[in-house]
C-alpha cells in the first residue's frame, strides 16, 4: 500500500513539474497513464491535464489572435470536450473546476467568442480571488483571465489585438469612464500577476510554491537591485495575451488624458523585481516610457522620479537611446 502511495506522489509531482515547465506533451502522456488507473476521481483530473495540455501546446503554435480564430474553432474542439467534463460538482470537489472555468474562458477567447469568455469568468468568480493563495502555475492561468476580461471588455479599433469586443449598451461618457477604469484594472492586475509569475518562475524548485493575490501591490513593485536588465539570460514566452494587457494599462491611460498616471504604471513595472525572463520586456517600456516623455510631456509638466537608483535609470536609458 505505501509503494501505491510513493507511486502516486511521484507522478503528482512529475505532472506539477510537467505543467511548470510547460512540457505539455509530457504532462497529457502522464495525465492518460492516470486516466487508465480507471478511478473515477483521477479519470476527472486526467481529462482537465489533457485539456489543459491540448489547448496550450494548440496556443503555443497557433496563438489567439484575430487571424487565427477560424483555425481555432475547429483546432481546439478537443480541447474544448476534455475542459467541458471538468467543471461539475465532482470536479469541484477535486479542485480543478476553477482551473477548468479559466481555461474554457482563454479558449473561447481565442475561437473569439467573447461574450462566453466573459460568461466564464464570471462563473468562475474571478473578482473574488484577492483572498486565495496560488500555485506557481495558477498564477499564470489567473493572469490571462484578467487580460481575457480586460480585452474581451475593450472597445478598440478592429485592427487591434483587442478589436471591437462587447459594445455598450448606453454610450455615456459615465459608463465609458466607468468601462476603461475596470479594463485598466484588469490589465494592472494581469500585468502584475505576470511579473510576479517570471519572478517565480527563477525560483522554481520540484515543489512548486503558493502566493495570495493580496500580497501583489508589494510583491512587484520591489525595486530591483540595479537599473539594468540581466545580460546572457534566456527569456521565457510569455504569450500575446499576457504581452498586451503589460503593455495596455498605460496606452488606456494617455487616451483617457491622464498621462501622469500612465507614465507611474510604466515605472511602477521597470521599478518590479528584475527576473531572467524579463530582459526584453523592461527594455520594451523602457522605449515606450521614453517615447511618452519625448513626445507628450512637456517640461513644466515633467515630474522626474526620485531615489539614487532612478538616475541611474534614466542615465542608462539615455545611452541607450544614444545607441541608435
Amino acid at each position: 500500500m505505501s509503494g501505491k502511495v510513493i507511486r502516486g506522489q511521484r507522478l503528482e509531482t512529475e505532472i506539477e513539474r510537467s505543467r511548470e515547465e510547460s512540457n505539455w506533451k509530457k504532462v497529457i502522456e502522464l495525465a492518460e497513464h492516470l486516466k487508465s488507473r480507471n478511478q473515477p476521481g483521477l479519470e476527472t483530473l486526467a481529462n482537465f491535464l489533457i485539456g489543459e495540455g491540448k489547448l496550450e501546446s494548440y496556443l503555443e503554435e497557433n496563438p489567439p489572435t484575430e487571424a487565427n480564430i477560424s483555425k481555432a474553432k475547429t483546432g481546439l474542439a478537443e480541447a474544448r470536450k476534455y475542459l467541458l467534463m471538468c467543471i461539475g460538482e465532482p470536479a469541484k470537489k477535486l479542485e480543478v473546476s476553477l482551473d477548468a472555468l479559466l481555461l474554457l474562458s482563454k479558449l473561447e477567447y481565442a475561437m473569439g467568442d467573447y461574450e462566453g469568455a466573459l460568461g466564464r469568468l464570471s462563473a468562475a468568480g474571478l473578482d473574488q480571488l484577492t483572498e486565495k493563495s496560488l500555485p506557481t502555475r495558477s498564477l499564470r492561468i489567473v493572469a490571462e483571465s484578467y487580460a481575457i476580461k480586460g480585452l474581451c471588455s475593450a472597445l478598440q479599433p478592429r485592427n487591434s489585438l483587442c478589436s471591437e469586443r462587447i459594445p455598450l449598451p448606453n454610450n455615456s461618457k459615465y459608463q465609458r469612464a466607468e468601462k476603461n477604469e475596470k479594463m485598466i484594472r484588469c490589465f494592472e492586475l494581469a500585468g502584475d500577476l505576470t511579473l510576479l509569475y517570471l519572478q517565480e518562475q527563477d525560483k522554481l524548485t520540484s515543489t512548486p510554491s503558493t502566493h495570495s493575490l493580496q500580497s501583489l501591490p508589494t510583491t512587484t513593485t520591489t525595486g530591483s537591485t540595479s537599473p539594468l536588465p540581466p545580460n546572457g539570460l534566456e527569456n521565457k514566452k510569455i504569450g500575446v495575451i499576457l504581452e498586451t494587457a503589460l503593455q495596455r494599462a498605460p496606452i488606456l491611460y494617455m487616451k483617457a488624458g491622464q498621462l501622469d498616471k500612465a507614465i507611474s504604471r510604466y515605472r511602477s513595472m521597470l521599478c518590479a523585481v528584475e527576473s531572467s525572463a524579463t530582459q526584453h520586456l523592461r527594455l520594451t517600456l523602457a522605449r515606450q516610457l521614453a517615447e511618452v516623455l519625448l513626445r507628450g510631456c512637456s517640461e513644466h509638466a515633467y515630474k522626474a522620479p526620485t531615489g539614487k537608483r532612478w538616475c541611474l535609470w534614466h542615465c542608462y536609458k539615455l545611452w541607450h537611446l544614444a545607441e541608435y
